[in-house]
């Protein structure tokens, strides 16, 4: 994501996001009812929303950590039925059933679940792990008829097939996929789903992209957070954010709020693009969460270097596993 500001440009995840403040907005303070604790200020938005979709920045440790908490909140499993995830591919949805469901099944088969996708090694980072496994220990506490699923959003992909560029790109633009799971097995169902992915999969204003195909078929569905992380609001926002001092982690609500508008009125607000923002903690002091060195198997290290060259044309991978692929 490039945001400008000051004619410089910031990076955060894949999308141009522009914002900026108000001039007399540091001399402004928010209210009580626009920012909230955000483990009840989602599952509150599930009373009118059906879908409410946060717009991550991927492998946050503190995203990982929100998620976790948020799942095991009473409130949250009394409102949602589903969780939707960029991070799986819908292949591999009966592993990912039978995980979810408690069954006892080999590491070799539940890696898969991350590690089959569309994006190469895209989700290694153990945040993804962990909520899952969070959900699965959820799950044992409920009874049946109120157990949380996991839907995996992800085009489907089988990579023993996959041996060129062409191919993998004809998978095409995996907004679609995740946008008819929201449809197919949330909405025309009338059930309620926490919807995870990328920025650019959530942010209103982007023809094409998740939350305008499923608003598209059921106006006004979804609720869209976005995780204030470096590059989503302006410079002078964040430092705004640090003198306010918000609870963490915080819902930012959007809609009038001062913090939304901005100074160059040929820019778009920020809620145009989305309903609230999630605050984590100061958007610098956020860390990533790498696998650990060494971590991954030879093996699949040889496989993600193939994949790596169908898709980008270089051993691209490598460079964002770090110390992990060595």
């Amino acid at each position: 994501m490039f945001i400008r500001h000051s004619g410089q440009r910031f990076v955060c995840a894949s999308i141009l996001i522009v914002s900026s403040v108000l001039d007399a907005a540091a001399q402004v303070q928010p209210s009580d009812s626009q920012v909230v604790n955000a483990v009840s200020g989602i599952v509150a938005s599930f009373q009118e929303h059906p879908v409410v979709a946060i717009g991550e920045c991927h492998w946050l440790r503190e995203a990982g950590d929100f998620y976790v908490r948020l799942v095991r909140d009473p409130g949250f499993q009394g409102s949602v039925q589903d969780v939707v995830i960029e991070f799986a591919s819908r292949n591999t949805q009966p592993l990912l059933d039978r995980y979810i469901a408690g069954e006892d099944m080999p590491l070799e088969d539940i890696r898969r679940i991350w590690r089959d996708t569309t994006k190469v090694a895209s989700w290694e980072s153990p945040i993804y792990a962990q909520w899952l496994a969070a959900i699965r220990e959820v799950n044992r506490g409920l009874p049946p008829s109120r157990r949380l699923r996991v839907l995996a959003g992800d085009t489907a992909i089988d990579w023993r097939h996959i041996q060129t560029h062409a191919q993998w790109a004809d998978l095409g633009d995996n907004n679609v996929s995740i946008a008819n799971v929201i449809l197919g097995q949330v909405l025309h169902r009338k059930r309620h789903a926490l919807v995870v992915l990328g920025t650019n999969h959530v942010v209103r204003d982007e023809g094409g992209n998740t939350t305008a195909r499923v608003e598209a078929e059921y106006p006004g569905s979804t609720y869209v957070a976005l995780m204030l992380c470096p590059g989503t609001v302006a410079l002078a926002a964040q430092e705004l954010l640090r003198s306010t001092n918000p609870p963490t982690p915080a819902l930012m609500r959007l809609g009038g709020a001062f913090y939304a508008k901005p100074k160059n009125h040929n820019e778009s607000s920020l809620d145009k693009k989305a309903d609230a923002l999630l605050y984590l903690g100061p958007p610098q002091s956020l860390t990533m969460q790498f696998p650990p060195p060494a971590s991954l198997e030879p093996e699949y290290m040889k496989e993600v270097d193939r994949r790596s060259m169908i898709e980008w044309g270089e051993l691209r991978a490598r460079k964002f596993l770090g110390a992990a692929a060595r």
